[in-house]
C-alpha cells in the first residue's frame, strides 16, 4: 500500500507496481490518499488484487490520479469516502478492469471529483456506475467526458501481465 496524509504539493507516487494487498475488514487499498491529502500525483502505477479496491481517497483537494491501472480489487474497484465543496481529486485515463461480480465503486461519486478519459472494462459484463448509470448516461449529464468501456486487451491479466498491444483502445486515451 502507498499511504498518504496531509498536505504534500509536488509529492508524485508514479512508477510502482502494487500487488496482493489483503485486509480482513478495513484497509487493503494500492493507493490511499488519507486525511487532508492535497496536491499529490498518483501516476502510471499497476494496481492489481486488492482487498478493498485500488484507489481509496478519504478526504483532501487537488490529488490528480492518472494512467494508472487498477484491476481486480476483491470488495469494489475504487472508493471515496467523504465528499467535500472542492475537487477532491482529477481521475484521468485510467484502466479499471475486473471480471467478478463487484462494484466499481464503493461510496458517494456525485460530486467533487473531476473523472474523464478512462477506460472501464468488466470482462465483458455491464459496467454500472453510481446510482445504476451507465456511461453514456454519465456522459449525458456531462461526466466522464471521452471515457470509454472497452477492452483494454491486456497481454495476459490472469497472470498479471497488463501489457498494453499497439492497438488497444486504451492508447487513444
Amino acid at each position: 500500500i502507498l499511504y498518504t496524509l496531509g498536505v504534500s504539493p509536488g509529492t508524485v507516487i508514479e512508477g510502482n507496481v502494487i500487488r496482493e494487498v489483503t485486509s480482513h475488514h478495513y484497509g487493503g487499498w494500492g493507493l490511499y490518499t488519507d486525511e487532508g491529502s492535497t496536491g499529490i500525483v498518483l501516476r502510471g502505477n499497476l494496481v492489481e488484487r486488492t482487498s478493498s479496491g485500488g484507489f481509496h481517497q478519504h478526504y483532501g483537494r487537488d490529488n490528480v490520479v492518472e494512467n494508472n491501472v487498477f484491476a481486480s480489487a476483491r470488495d469494489w474497484q475504487l472508493q471515496r469516502s467523504r465528499v467535500e465543496k472542492h475537487t477532491s481529486f482529477t481521475f484521468t485515463r485510467n484502466v479499471v478492469w475486473w471480471d467478478d461480480d463487484t462494484p466499481l465503486v464503493n461510496g458517494d461519486w456525485s460530486a467533487g471529483i473531476d473523472t474523464r478519459a478512462n477506460c472501464y472494462w468488466h470482462a465483458g459484463r455491464p459496467v454500472v456506475f453510481p446510482d445504476g448509470r451507465d456511461l453514456a448516461a454519465l456522459q449525458a449529464a456531462g461526466l466522464e467526458e471521452g471515457s470509454i468501456v472497452a477492452d483494454p486487451r491486456f497481454a495476459d491479466p490472469g497472470r498479471g501481465d497488463f501489457t498494453l498491444p499497439d492497438g488497444s483502445p486504451v492508447r487513444s486515451l
